[in-house]
């Protein structure tokens, strides 16, 4: 599958593709941030979509293509789980495509990199999110693409620069965080004498198309900042960083559950290091025989690409720490095209070489990454926080006249249609937010409490300290939740 005869379409790897893209799509319960999107779908008009949209000043403010674009398909079809995630799947595809038509000219290369985008877990996951991040990795890759034929000394014609523009285009407007990857792939480019040589001859139409609208981003860009909008504040620290590479290298469909490594020490990776020296003995491997040949790339177009990638990636990790956000591995997703042209290299190098060792690493490295994308779709201790059940569960105790308090998203709870309040009342579940003790003891003890990320949602240990004192017992767990009764 790695080599073909001749220069022809993969059809089995496109197959491939398909397939992955129908069973990484699932029905699980909207996630905190998946809920918030989905709210702003459902708006029935385009005014009310702005205004729900505004009133968050938010991170999802600067989301602007992508949120419109989700709106737009909610126009065309219901509002559901598997509805708004299957909106990834065009995206997927013009990966897919991006991919295939840039290294057109290296059908070996061309297929190592189809084969490791469709079974990479992490591509996975994201195609199972109703969120921008495939959508940004669609832009990533056609810019990115665009810059790897630009050096392999592919012709820049008309085609080739309004691909470019389409990438970059799309890599800004899916998120203010693609802008810094859009300015260092074209500072890259213009590091190439054809790219200066073109741009006013071929690259002239695309200019004045795409140069407007990046224009007009960037004004949007600097008026969301200025209106303040930010994402929420997350503690971020140092030991946030290898979890980016876990996630982008593939690991995490192989290791604990997020919920389960939210506070935990390192020892609970320790049963699943069988799992991971599966993963990481051939990657090791794979890079590093890549690395002793700099991935085909001259000494000094080598040290500019690494250059260009560890610049928006320090820069977004320098914002994590001053803006208080948690940098994790969807915040650099254009990083992973990268992450997988350096693998896909590596792989072809080692298939091509054909000896018996290297072409078992590779086997091993792919029969990894497809159990990894496995797990991560199909595995309990994987599935998102699920909001729906607990929703389901606190509206039938409501139901039966039980005190109900809901210590989790209130935006999940709305749209998954629990009645809540900020006070007591009969028929709602009370928000319960970082309750102190005394406030809790001027309450009513209710029958049933529904707790999500105590982490977050009882950050100073309130609600514990009310559930042990007065002798709630855990009745039922979900991920993400923990339901208590007297």
């Amino acid at each position: 599958m790695l080599s073909t005869p001749r220069n022809r379409f993969p059809w089995p790897l496109l197959l491939l593709a398909c397939a992955a893209a129908c069973l990484a799509v699932s029905s699980q319960s909207f996630w905190t941030d998946e809920t918030e999107t989905a709210l702003k779908a459902a708006a029935p008009t385009f005014q009310a979509w702005w205004r729900l949209l505004y009133a968050e000043h938010d991170s999802n403010l600067q989301l602007p293509l992508y949120m419109l674009y989700v709106w737009t398909w909610a126009r065309v079809v219901p509002v559901s789980e598997i509805s708004l995630r299957a909106a990834n799947i065009p995206w997927f595809f013009v990966g897919f495509f991006a991919i295939a038509c840039f290294l057109r000219r290296r059908p070996g290369l061309r297929n190592a990199a189809l084969l490791l985008y469709s079974i990479n877990p992490f591509v996975w996951y994201y195609v199972d999110e109703a969120r921008p991040y495939i959508m940004q990795l669609s832009g990533a890759l056609l810019a990115a693409g665009a810059l790897f034929e630009a050096i392999d000394g592919g012709e820049l014609d008309r085609g080739w620069w309004w691909l470019y523009g389409v990438g970059i285009t799309i890599l800004c407007g899916s998120g203010l965080l693609g802008v810094p990857w859009a300015v260092s792939i074209t500072v890259l480019m213009m590091g190439c004498e054809r790219f200066r040589q073109t741009v006013f001859r071929q690259g002239r139409p695309a200019l004045m198309v795409f140069g407007p609208i990046l224009i007009c981003l960037a004004l949007y860009f600097a008026w969301t900042l200025k209106e303040g909008a930010h994402p929420g504040e997350t503690r971020m620290d140092l030991k946030s960083i290898p979890f980016v590479f876990y996630e982008q290298l593939g690991f995490a469909g192989l290791g604990p559950g997020r919920d389960e490594m939210r506070g935990r020490e390192f020892s609970l990776f320790l049963p699943y290091l069988p799992a991971f020296c599966a993963l990481g003995l051939p990657l090791v491997y794979a890079f590093a025989r890549g690395a002793a040949v700099r991935f085909g790339i001259p000494r000094a177009r080598f040290a500019a690409i690494c250059a260009g990638v560890l610049g928006p990636a320090g820069f977004v990790f320098v914002l994590g720490f001053t803006r208080h956000f948690l940098v994790l591995g969807r915040h650099l997703t254009p990083m992973f095209v990268f992450v997988l042209g350096g693998l896909a290299f590596a792989i072809w190098h080692l298939w091509s070489g054909k000896r018996l060792l290297d072409r078992g690493v590779v086997v091993l490295l792919v029969l990894a990454l497809t159990g990894s994308a496995l797990e991560y779709r199909f595995a309990y201790r994987h599935e998102r926080d699920d909001n729906r059940d607990a929703a389901a569960i606190a509206k039938a105790a409501l139901a039966q006249g039980d005190d109900v308090w809901w210590a989790a998203d209130r935006d999940c709870a709305a749209y998954y249609g629990l009645p809540f309040a900020d006070k007591q009342r009969a028929g709602s579940a009370l928000i319960v937010w970082k309750p102190v003790p005394a406030w809790l003891a001027t309450l009513n003890v209710p029958t049933l409490i529904v707790l999500s990320k105590p982490d977050i949602f009882d950050a100073n240990g309130g609600l514990r300290q009310y559930l042990q004192q007065h002798g709630y017992m855990e009745t039922e767990s979900l991920p993400a939740f923990t339901l208590w009764k007297r």
